[in-house]
């Protein structure tokens, strides 16, 4: 089994750096090879916002470029769009129904913002929040829901300006309720995942609610729609819970398939992934069992253990290493955390499942560790997840391979106290006679000579103790996360002194 290491970085622990006046915790984000992004609030603005100061790092930690971004009160952040030039903040006000978009260049420092609102109209009113995605051209997809007697939502497209492409309203005819779940753009298609509630035998003793899933495919330059896929079938029903836009226009979907009854936990079989085309012809799907992940995992009981609520298999991350491909990165949580799976769905059909090991630890340990994120790299996905060593957390990286592979690469822990700041403006020591000198030692020596006595008598009397037991303690101050190059940013924000520290660490 080979040991796959990330590769050595050739430069030295970079030093430490701090920004003050940070008010709350701060945002720190990696933007793939370009950096970071740190964004945290600075100020009261006026006129109903608040300013927010944004730092663009290059991978060296060098400010690239800096912000000030007036964001509405009451605005919650939305998942950050991270595009190849370009990312986007995105931000929702729930009150006003009202959406913020702000996109940067890292690399050219351009910025651009725009506001949009989903105006009611006499009979639908905005509901939720929207579905966001950004498009193969660095555009972007919004998807607002609205609701009265029915529900339905809003597509809107907008080119990398922001300027709007097109917008379009989607409602059912009759009084079923379409909530949209899950939205990816490829080249030529917008892809929906639906939820389709209706009333089956309405008005009869027979009434009863039904609850349905269905994939909805627009195209994406006029938002007509080109099919509707129910994932009920003859004999199973799919559950996508993930969606990928790929290079040649199709879109991947994949997560968990049942029977076609699924009303209880045994009824579903395992895991499955599709693909849609913008005819409106959808692959057959590829299944993959939970016996065949028992035999992947080591795990045999992996089946019953998830049916009696002991275990868990959950989808993390669907990505591709080479815009063709498709990887689903799972993780499988039985009486331990772990293992990793990876499940490969090349062009060519056929799917290598190879898992990922973690380093081998006490029972004890592995109950701490946790999945932290993927990142590609060089067309092989990264895995990284944290673990414990002794009673200090660490970070760990795997990379993901098409057959079964082991790494021992490991990064700075995430808990791991930063050096303290040093002791500014500190007060100089009080003056004391000699004679306070002398009482003081006294006092010492006599406390030690005390304790000494102490620790003698209880060994007679109760003989030799075990060591005290050392628990993991994690620092709540302090994390990381995985940059470009293999490098970590760990950082750490005390709120006491309003202060943000930060640190490169490579990975070892």
């Amino acid at each position: 089994m080979a040991l796959l290491l990330l590769p050595a970085l050739g430069w030295a622990q970079q030093p430490l750096q701090e920004i003050r006046g940070v008010a709350q915790l701060p945002q720190v984000l990696p933007l793939d090879d370009h950096g970071y992004a740190i964004l945290y609030r600075s100020e009261a603005g006026e006129d109903d916002q608040d300013i927010f100061a944004l730092r663009l790092l290059d991978p060296a930690l060098k400010v690239r470029h800096q912000y000030a971004l007036p964001v509405p009160v009451g605005a919650a952040p939305l998942p950050r769009l991270q595009g190849k030039t370009t990312f986007a903040l995105p931000y929702h006000n729930q009150n006003t129904a009202g959406l913020s978009l702000y996109t940067f260049n890292p690399q050219t420092g351009a910025q651009l913002r725009r506001d949009l609102v989903a105006a009611p109209d006499r009979r639908r009113v905005p509901a939720g929040t929207p579905l966001l995605a950004m498009t193969p051209t660095e555009g972007y997809c919004i998807v607002q829901p609205f609701r009265h007697d029915t529900a339905g939502y809003a597509v809107t497209m907008l080119d990398p300006s922001l300027k709007t492409q097109w917008s379009r309203m989607y409602f059912p005819a009759d009084l079923r309720q379409h909530q949209p779940l899950q939205v990816a753009v490829s080249k030529d298609l917008i892809t929906l995942v639906l939820s389709d509630s209706y009333l089956l035998n309405p008005n009869t003793p027979k009434q009863r609610s039904v609850t349905d899933l269905s994939v909805l495919g627009l195209d994406r330059a006029t938002g007509k729609v080109l099919f509707r896929t129910p994932v009920r079938q003859d004999k199973l029903v799919l559950m996508p819970t993930q969606l990928l836009p790929l290079s040649d226009g199709r879109v991947v979907g994949a997560g968990l398939y049942a029977q076609p009854q699924a009303t209880r936990p045994d009824s579903v079989l395992g895991v499955f992934m599709t693909t849609y085309r913008a005819d409106g012809q959808a692959g057959a799907p590829t299944l993959t069992p939970w016996a065949d992940l028992a035999a992947a995992t080591g795990e045999p009981a992996l089946g019953r253990r998830l049916y009696e609520g002991k275990g868990s298999f959950r989808l993390l991350e669907l990505l591709s290493t080479t815009g063709a491909d498709a990887q689903l990165v799972s993780e499988y949580s039985g009486a331990q955390p772990g293992p990793f799976v990876v499940m490969g769905y090349p062009t060519a059909g056929a799917y290598p499942v190879a898992r990922t090991f973690k380093t081998t630890r006490t029972p004890a340990e592995q109950r701490l560790t946790s999945y932290r994120s993927v990142v590609s790299r060089q067309g092989e996905p990264t895995l990284v997840y944290t673990g414990v060593e002794g009673n200090q957390a660490y970070a760990y990286a795997t990379v993901l391979a098409n057959t079964p592979a082991r790494t021992a690469t490991r990064a700075l822990t995430e808990t791991e106290k930063l050096p303290e700041l040093p002791a500014y403006a500190a007060a100089p020591p009080m003056a004391t006679s000699p004679a306070v000198d002398r009482l003081t030692g006294r006092l010492a020596a006599l406390q030690q000579k005390l304790n000494t006595g102490v620790e003698a008598v209880n060994k007679v009397v109760n003989g030799e103790q075990a060591p005290p037991t050392v628990y993991y303690q994690p620092d709540q101050l302090a994390n990381f996360v995985v940059g470009p190059r293999g490098q970590v940013l760990v950082y750490r924000y005390e709120a006491s002194r309003k202060m943000l520290r930060y640190q490169l660490q490579p990975l070892k």
